[in-house]
């Protein structure tokens, strides 16, 4: 199949360089522009500072910043739009694109609630991504949300739980400054300190994670029927959300039998063999002091996967609650990798 052209809107923020590294040489997609703030039309995209490591892939340096037009991206038939954008803006400039004939697969917020408009993350709702067919009544393109980095990575740790009757979550999530964008706190925010609220996390891994795991019912999601209950908290880690989960069943389980659930989980079939799918997405740990943001945030193979899996660990099960700790990448999965993943899974299945 022939490469779609592409943009990244917000490309100079760290999930939109993530974006960028992720898109090079990639097999389905070929970066075509490349916006940002009105100040940096006409710059080269080689002249953004570098926000991770590798920065901004040589093969792009040259791209001129464009101007955030649906027009100039319509002219260099721009088909598949990557947006890094804040919410504020996203609410106008993805709509507008999706209007255009364009399909936005999108890292932020605007949109998640949206009842004809997926939280999709291939592995557990592939089938959400039959929504675009009642977008596209409406208009000629589409948009597909990923979750809240946090969310990302609960709801991928519950997947290998997904055929019990889980009635209640409790979680907890400490979660990487690189979270709140760039530059995010200053040092003295965090420097040998926790702050004990994040502002609309909360309410966001409730919300999303009940849609991720709801069924389509009459062209809208029909949400799952759990108690969520979170805390979410901001620690001095750069990247990195680790979340502590409390799952409660409406039956008690085996232990043996959960472990085993963990250690055997492999991607689904509709996922196998796309360019940054991990073939494990959920890996299991016995090693007592893991998963930590200094060992595991590489955690996926092959190459192009590093960093889209999740490393659960610390597992404990008593009759009906089975408790664990997990972390993602905050960045890559739970961010711009999870927007490309999506991109592939809408390729692959003809919806592009």
């Amino acid at each position: 199949m022939e490469k779609m052209n592409c943009a990244v809107l917000g490309a100079t923020g760290v999930v939109g360089q993530n974006f960028l590294r992720l898109l090079q040489e990639h097999p389905y997609f070929e970066l075509k522009s490349v916006c940002a703030s009105d100040s940096r039309i006409g710059e080269k995209l080689g002249y953004v500072r570098e926000l991770i490591p590798g920065g901004i892939p040589p093969v792009f340096a040259p791209l001129e910043f464009d101007p955030m037009r649906m027009d100039i991206l319509k002219k260099k038939d721009i088909r598949v739009v990557f947006s890094a954008l804040p919410a504020d803006i996203a609410v106008n400039v993805e709509m507008e694109a999706a209007k255009r004939g364009m399909a936005v697969f999108s890292n932020a917020g605007a949109y998640r609630m949206d009842p004809q408009i997926p939280i999709l993350i291939p592995e557990i709702n592939a089938d959400h991504l039959d929504l675009v067919k009642q977008q596209q009544k409406k208009y000629p393109g589409f948009i597909i949300t990923n979750a809240n980095c946090t969310t990302t990575g609960l709801a991928l740790s519950l997947l290998p739980l997904a055929g019990f009757n889980i009635e209640e979550l409790i979680v907890s999530s400490y979660q990487a400054i690189s979270g709140s964008g760039y530059p995010g706190h200053s040092a003295l925010d965090m420097l040998n300190n926790v702050i004990p609220y994040i502002k609309n996390e909360e309410p966001k891994m409730r919300q999303e994670c009940l849609k991720i795991f709801g069924n389509i019912r009459e062209n809208s999601i029909e949400l799952k029927e759990w108690n969520v209950y979170a805390h979410c908290i901001r620690v001095p880690t750069e990247i990195g959300h680790l979340i502590s989960v409390h799952v409660k069943l409406k039956e008690s389980v085996e232990p043996q039998s959960v472990e085993a659930l963990f250690r055997n989980f492999s991607a689904p079939a509709i996922v196998r063999d796309l360019p940054t799918a991990p073939s494990k997405p959920v890996l299991f740990t016995e090693d007592p002091l893991r998963p930590q943001p200094r060992l595991d945030l590489g955690a996926g193979t092959p190459e192009r996967a590093k960093g889209m899996a999740v490393v659960v660990g610390r597992l404990n099960v008593e009759n009906n609650i089975i408790r664990f700790v997990t972390l993602s990448n905050n960045l890559i999965r739970g961010a711009a990798g999870g927007s490309v993943l999506n991109a592939e899974l809408a390729y692959r299945e003809k919806r592009l």
